[in-house]
């Protein structure tokens, strides 16, 4: 498995759609923070973003999209100085039937906006987290090189819009799928990804990467792992830590032990076994590095 699909299968990631827009000018939704990574998709018209605590409002135009990872708070707006309320105030009194649409507005310019959000397993940090910023912005005319992204983005919005026995079931998944489009996307787009996603988009680390996640159980060292890039032991030590914030062994004992504490929370194995997975040879040895990284001993996580 390659590094990127082994860090989302950890995340245990789910989501779905709240519900779909149709709004007119002026109107604006101040929306709080939240343990989930909400995102909106705007269809039709031109609407405003504002991160909280960030002083420049972000411009979207039909196709795109923007997602808050870690929740923030923010103001969606018809225009940058328009007024916002919450959006259990936009609603009101209507009542939200197969994802919508919700309707709100002052007859002035249309906008037609799709909400929804991604949930995670937040009770340990993941690298992937860790290195995603407030707010990721996809813009709809680089839809020629993000096409599968764009097809997702009208899979979804047609079946809610032609609700059928399984549709929910159907837009949950297409919602997980759209999640891993966008960090594909990201990672292409962005000049330099940001923390382990650097590494990952890194031709040669990208390999370590690759080779630290399909086994992590081997007794990798910083040789090992530069042999698999490609480079010698010193460029190769000095690349990942300018490109990742941190050392390859560093990242490798955290994902390891985030590794285990999954096998330690959803399976039976025995306390060698999953030390065995994960590199360590004894139950001593794997307890002492676990406790180091996690806070906790195996046996209390479990």
């Amino acid at each position: 498995m390659d590094a990127l699909s082994d860090i989302l299968g950890a995340l245990h990631l789910g989501g779905g759609i709240y519900f779909r827009c149709e709004l007119t000018a002026p109107w604006g939704m101040d929306i709080s923070e939240t343990p989930m990574a909400e995102f909106h998709v705007v269809t039709r018209g031109t609407c405003w973003i504002k991160v909280v605590g960030e002083t420049e409002p972000v411009c979207l135009n039909a196709g795109d999209l923007v997602v808050f990872p870690h929740g923030h708070a923010h103001l969606f707006l018809d225009a940058p100085d328009s007024k916002a309320i919450a959006p259990a105030e936009l609603i009101g009194e209507q009542t939200i039937v197969n994802y919508g649409p919700v309707r709100y507005g002052g007859g002035g310019s249309p906008a037609n906006v799709l909400c929804g959000y991604f949930e995670f397993d937040r009770k340990t940090r993941s690298p992937l987290m860790d290195a995603l910023p407030p707010l990721i912005h996809l813009k709809g005319t680089d839809a020629t090189e993000l096409s599968w992204l764009q097809t997702t983005i009208n899979f979804i919005s047609h079946e809610i819009r032609q609700v059928r026995p399984g549709t929910e079931a159907v837009v949950n998944r297409l919602v997980e799928v759209l999640f891993t489009q966008i960090m594909r996307a990201y990672i292409e787009q962005a000049d330099t990804p940001p923390g382990i996603l650097g590494a990952i988009a890194d031709p040669k680390l990208g390999l370590a990467m690759n080779a630290m996640h399909q086994q992590p159980e081997y007794p990798w060292s910083v040789e090992a792992l530069a042999q698999e890039a490609g480079m010698s032991r010193t460029a190769f030590a000095h690349r990942f830590h300018v490109v990742s914030g941190q050392t390859p062994m560093h990242y490798l004992t955290a994902w390891r032990m985030l590794k285990a504490r999954d096998l330690l929370t959803t399976s039976k194995l025995s306390m060698l076994s999953i030390a065995e997975k994960v590199g360590y040879q004894s139950e001593a040895s794997f307890g002492k590095a676990f406790k180091k990284c996690m806070g906790v001993s195996p046996g209390a996580c479990r």
